[in-house]
Order: C-alpha cells, then structure tokens, then sequence
C-alpha cells in the first residue's frame, strides 16, 4: 500500500496487545532509520508494559550511540535462542528484504507472527503476517510517529528518549530534510520533535560531524580512484578490501559516500561497488532525482527506493556487476558511455 489506514493500525495495537514476548530487529548494516524506529518502538512496548527486546544481526554503528543511552541494541549471539523460542510478535522496521534480518529472521519467521513496518515494498515471498508499507513515507520512523498520531499520543509531548530516535530516523531518511520524500508532514513531525525536547543540533552533531579519521583516509582513496562517464552524468567508486585496509577503515566507514559522490557538479546516477570481507559484493546507487535506479537493484536481486537503492551479490566479479550496471545505465542516459572502453 502506499497510504496507512485505521485497519493497518488498527491490526498492529491487537497483535501487540495479544503478545507476551515482543523481538523487534531491523537490517544488517542498520541505519538511522532502523535503529531510531526499533528504540521508539521499545520504549512504547515498555510502557504498555510488554517484554520485549531489540536484537539485531550487525552492531550499531557509533554514530547512532547518542539514540541509545541505556544500551537496549543488542546483537544477536547463540545464546539467545532460548529467548527467542518464546518470541510470538517480531516486528521488523526498514528491512526492504526480509532476508536482510540474517540468522534472526531464520530464528523467528516460522515460530512467530511476523509485522514488517516499512517505506520500501517487500520482496515477493516475504513471510510477513502483516505488511505495513507506505512508500511515500520518508523514512519508517515518520510511519512509526503517525502510528502514535493516531493513538493520539502525538496531542501531547512524547517522551524525550522516544523523541530522539524518531528525530535521528527521520533526519538520516531525509538527508536532513533535503530529499523528495521530504513533504510538510515531515516538517510537521520534527518540530513536534523539538517541542518534545530534541536536541536537533547535538543529534546532527553526533550523526554526522563525528567522522574518524580511518574514513576520511578512505574518502581520499576514493576521491582519487573516481570513474566518470562521457558527459559526467555517472560517477562511480570501486571499493577494495586493499583500500580498507590502506586507510585502516572498516565497512562501517563505507557509509554515505554513494550519496557523497552523486554531489558533485552535473552528476545525476553514482554507485559504489564494495568488496566486503565475506566475498560478496555491495552494491549501492543514487540518483538526482531524473533516472529511476531501483530497477537495477532489483536485477542483482536487491531493492529500494527510486532514487535510492543497493543490493548485495555473491556471484560476479567486480567487473562483471560494473559491466552490467554500465549496460543497463546506457539504457537510460543516451550517448552517456559511447566512449567507455568496456
């Protein structure tokens, strides 16, 4: 669906309410918007006394640490698993991709009921009981502040530790409100945000002016080995796991810079291939706004947004996935590659 209506919440409040073990879980890799939906989605849970727990596949990245005070992100290890027996409700924030939970989702699909709360569309086959998508939404913790406008907990202040992990969802969705998902609605829910007792300035501060130094290393490898198309309309940035390890960086360093790189001036597609420490590849793209890349994600089996989107392969070289995002971009921007030596 691409609006929320009383039916969706209302479903949602009678699974909740009918739950004795809540797990909530977002994607590996997770983002402001997975982690800020899980943390303001627990302490609702928390305060209609519910027990539940937030377990992820992959930690969170630093950055976010200021949304997370008490420490309630866990990441998944074995030990787990009694727990996650009980578990009859998962609700799963911003995945895209149901398989994008890892062992988690291989835990809990079968032997619970399964929500997914998103603005991207599931993958075909997702084991979803209820599916929440509202794809114009600009982030899932926008639908997550809805959710409460509708509970009519918005008429009032939120509570400030719900407050900042809605504020820094919405805030890393919307490229601190500079995206086309970015509507008055948008506006409307961050300054109710403020009111509530966010600190917009420390949160941005914490997100996005923290950067060590491993990853401004790697952003000058990059800078340095950028491949451009004829006319500067695409830009794209192979990562190696040398580069990584030249400027001492990890892959949490890699974040941002297919959107960094799309910037430049003329620029309207950039995407990243990066060489991940397991053997696969990560994909990712951006666009301007003009060329639609989703559906180039989904041939390499990923997804996302029209204009932002990734995917993960294990079955291609580096060339080989460069080749073919080449070819299917040279559908799109005519003339763009004549001159590219394939």
């Amino acid at each position: 669906m691409t609006k929320l209506d009383k039916n969706n919440w209302d479903s949602l409040t009678s699974h909740i309410e009918q739950s004795n073990f809540i797990l909530l879980s977002t994607h590996i890799n997770s983002d402001g918007d997975g982690i800020g939906s899980e943390i303001a989605f627990y302490y609702f849970l928390k305060d209609m006394g519910k027990e539940c727990r937030i377990i992820n596949a992959t930690s969170t990245p630093d950055n976010l640490n200021i949304i997370d005070p008490d420490s309630i992100v866990e990441v998944y290890e074995n030990s787990f698993d009694g727990w996650l027996s009980k578990v009859d409700l998962t609700i799963v924030f911003d995945i895209g991709d149901h398989r994008r939970t890892g062992p988690i989702g291989e835990k809990v699909y079968e032997s619970s009921t399964v929500i997914s709360l998103d603005h991207h569309p599931a993958k075909e086959g997702h084991p979803f009981d209820l599916n929440i998508v509202h794809s114009e939404a600009p982030a899932t913790g926008y639908m997550i502040w809805k959710y409460m406008e509708y509970l009519g907990k918005t008429k009032t202040l939120l509570p400030l530790k719900i407050a900042n992990a809605l504020y820094a969802a919405v805030v890393t969705d919307t490229g601190s409100f500079k995206y086309q998902s970015t509507a008055p609605d948008t506006h409307r829910m961050a300054a109710h945000l403020l009111e509530s007792g966010v600190d917009g300035y420390d949160i941005q501060r914490s997100i996005y002016e923290q950067n060590k130094l491993s990853r401004i290393r790697l952003m000058g490898l990059i800078i340095q080995n950028l491949h451009y198309s004829d006319n500067g309309q695409v830009v794209w940035s192979i990562i190696t796991q040398d580069m990584l390890k030249k400027a001492d960086a990890d892959d949490g360093d890699v974040d941002g810079f297919t959107e960094f790189i799309r910037t430049i001036e003329g620029v309207e597609v950039s995407f990243m291939i990066q060489e991940t420490n397991n053997g696969n590849h990560r994909i990712n793209f951006r666009s301007s706004g003009n060329y639609i890349i989703n559906d180039i994600a989904q041939s390499f089996d990923g997804g996302g947004h029209k204009f932002a989107a990734g995917a993960r392969v294990d079955d291609m070289s580096i060339k080989g996935i460069e080749l073919k995002i080449i070819n299917k971009l040279s559908e799109k921007i005519s003339g763009e590659f004549d001159g590219y030596q394939k």
